[in-house]
């Protein structure tokens, strides 16, 4: 999606903004690395991809919309969102020890650089929190496992060589199939 679109949910100083309108994975990336700062636990790059990913997942099969406005790809180590991924290159392996900011994903220095922040609804918070209790003590490649399943949308996208996306639609079936095989665990 247009960096506009990005910007339309995004918390001016001081101010709320109350949209239904999915976020930017930089946003949500923020999230959990501010549960893993209040619970003394540090992200990679990788387990920030994959937490992202699962709570998008989450989001689609309990209400039929998405969290994150950017589509996944299936790249070889499972689902990676591309400007999430430009933003934490940088880290590579290692921790991210910083708030992740506007224009983190670009190599220009042509946003404000305030950290990427967007308001969430109580039900999004809600999804983002059960993630974080079920998947935050998981290490990456733990993570990543997870999301190469035999089934699994990456599984049945990835092409060796080729970053293709994988569709929202195929992502929802999944985690409802999951939602069902799990009851009020998974909910």
């Amino acid at each position: 999606m247009p960096r506009a679109t990005a910007q339309t949910n995004r918390l001016p100083p001081n101010e709320e903004m109350s949209t239904a309108a999915p976020h930017s994975p930089l946003a949500i990336a923020n999230e959990f690395l501010e549960l893993a700062k209040r619970d003394g636990k540090q992200l990679t790059h990788m387990q920030l991809q994959k937490l992202v990913y699962i709570a998008n997942g989450w989001l689609l099969a309990a209400s039929e919309r998405p969290l994150v406005e950017d589509d996944p790809e299936a790249w070889e180590f499972g689902p990676v969102y591309r400007r999430l991924f430009d933003a934490l290159k940088k880290y590579g392996r290692s921790p991210v020890d910083a708030p992740i900011r506007w224009g983190d994903d670009t190599p220009f220095s042509l946003d404000d650089g305030d950290v990427a922040k967007e308001k969430l609804s109580a039900d999004e918070q809600d999804v983002i929190h059960m993630v974080w209790d079920a998947y935050g003590d998981m290490k990456a490649f733990q993570l990543s496992a997870l999301t190469h399943q035999d089934g699994s949308p990456w599984s049945q996208t990835y092409e060796p060589g080729r970053n293709k996306v994988i569709p929202q639609q195929l992502i929802e079936k999944h985690f409802k199939e999951l939602m069902a095989r799990y009851g009020e665990k998974a909910s």
